[in-house]
């Protein structure tokens, strides 16, 4: 009974040791790799931000394309034509696709048929990149924002600034856009609105 006794005691002082080397391990484990899942989450947190911009502008990638730059059918809004507050990066463009500017692309004599105005802005309230289709006339406004800008779709979630320029600069017949897009990280606790993620060019194809 007493040797029982002895190794049951020799028992609980092993097991209290191994819990406490175990605690240790593991304490030194989280310390040294801590950083990494710190750092890996901020890498997907990143990627997911980056692949939701490149969405956002391949969704308005092919309509740009489509549009001209023929004066008064293109038109980039500044701060102090309106685009402030509540919007920024602001741009009217006309579109020859019906059908909500999604359906066919419509053609007279070779030439396009515009159909309807699209507006691309950035609510700065909801970090929401946005698109409108207006069927009521193939003229951007120009002053923002326009009569309405409901309904409108959802292009981009994570977006954190927008600068829209004409190029070249300062010409009277510009000949491209520039979007530049700069993306909101989930977990980022900074931002800086200098710096842009994504900056693409595109070249309106017709006249």
């Amino acid at each position: 009974m007493r040797r029982g006794s002895g190794a049951a005691g020799y028992l609980l002082v092993d097991v209290i040791v191994a819990l406490a080397l175990f605690g240790f391990v593991v304490l030194a484990i989280y310390h040294l790799y801590g950083p990494t899942f710190v750092l890996s989450r901020a890498i997907n947190d990143r990627l997911s931000a980056q692949q939701d911009t490149r969405l956002a502008l391949d969704r308005v990638a092919r309509a740009l394309h489509e549009t001209t730059s023929a004066y008064g059918r293109l038109r980039v809004y500044p701060a102090e034509a309106g685009c402030s507050g509540a919007f920024e990066g602001c741009i009217g463009f006309v579109t020859a696709r019906d059908t909500d500017c999604g359906g066919t692309f419509q053609l007279i004599d070779g030439a396009p048929n515009w159909q309807a105005t699209l507006y691309l802005w950035r609510d700065t309230q909801t970090g929401e990149l946005r698109l409108r289709c207006d069927p009521s006339t193939t003229f951007p406004v120009t002053s923002w924002p326009p009569p309405a800008l409901e309904p409108y779709a959802v292009i981009g979630t994570h977006v954190a600034g927008v600068s829209i320029s004409l190029l070249p600069a300062s010409s009277p017949h510009p000949t491209a856009v520039a979007i530049a897009v700069q993306e909101q990280v989930p977990t980022s606790m900074h931002r800086s609105p200098a710096s842009f993620f994504n900056e693409t060019v595109f070249l309106p194809q017709n006249r």
